[in-house]
């Protein structure tokens, strides 16, 4: 978009007129230099319009007597003669003028050209800049992403952390039974221990009676009455022990990682064969 002239025609004739009236010769510089404003084109360009005005259309031809003719003619050389130097002084004004106009177009060239370079300069950096910042982006959403899985991985460590805490605050607990039934097994295996020793007094019993037998029927029947008694005593004894066992093995196996087997006990037995 071409900007506006900051100055008018109407300010550079007046120029020319104060310039013509001061009894200077008007040229393009000294307007310019006059106004202190506009480009040395502008300048030229209202100053040539403004001298074609001052041009006025010649007169009619005038017969005049040879004597008064050749004053005339003598006084019109001179005028020629004066008028071709002030001719060549604008001459030369308006040549100097377009050598200031050119500078002044070479500059402004120059101006173009550097503003060019720089538009294009500016034009390359922001391409870099918009490749620069697309690489940023997708640094920025690969970092969301991640952030994102750290995120969740975090809140399923947390989980689990509370899982184990929880876990491990009932350990207290699970100790405390598994010490209990350590005891209840333990009783269970003193009662076992005495039944045998039951059974073995029975065994004992049940061999004097058989002894006996020959002397008294009664007496023989009571004895094998109390080795039916213990046998089932004893056969009691193993399956309460045996219950203990899996009970034991159900409470502890919640409370470890890794399952716990146990081979069941072997009832130590007096028992005889009759």
């Amino acid at each position: 978009m071409a900007r506006e002239p900051s100055i008018t025609q109407e300010q550079v004739s007046r120029a020319a007129e104060a310039i013509r009236d001061s009894g200077s010769k008007p040229t393009a510089r000294a307007i310019r230099e006059r106004l202190g404003a506009g480009s040395m084109a502008t300048v030229l360009k209202f100053y040539q319009a403004w001298a074609e005005a001052q041009v006025r259309p010649s007169d009619p031809p005038v017969v005049l007597p040879p004597p008064l003719q050749k004053g005339l003619l003598d006084f019109v050389a001179a005028e020629v003669a004066r008028s071709k130097s002030e001719l060549n002084g604008e001459l030369d004004a308006a040549n100097q003028a377009n050598e200031d106009l050119i500078r002044e177009n070479e500059r402004q060239a120059l101006v173009v050209d550097n503003l060019t370079s720089a538009l294009e300069t500016a034009h390359a950096d922001k391409a870099t800049l918009a490749g620069q910042l697309r690489e940023v982006e997708a640094e920025r959403d690969v970092a969301r992403q991640e952030a994102t899985a750290e995120r969740q991985a975090a809140e399923a460590a947390r989980t689990e952390l509370a899982k184990a805490l929880l876990r491990l605050e009932s350990m207290p607990r699970l100790e405390k039974e598994l010490d209990e039934l350590r005891q209840e097994l333990q009783q269970e295996r003193d009662a076992r221990f005495a039944s045998e020793q039951t059974a073995a007094v029975a065994g004992a019993k049940l061999e004097g009676a058989l002894q006996a037998k020959a002397a008294a029927d009664t007496a023989q029947s009571r004895a094998v009455d109390e080795m039916t008694a213990a046998r089932e005593e004893l056969k009691a004894a193993h399956a309460l022990n045996a219950q203990l066992q899996a009970d034991l093995l159900a409470a502890v196996r919640p409370a470890s990682a890794k399952p716990m087997t146990r081979k069941p006990l072997k009832p130590q037995t007096a028992q005889k064969k009759a």
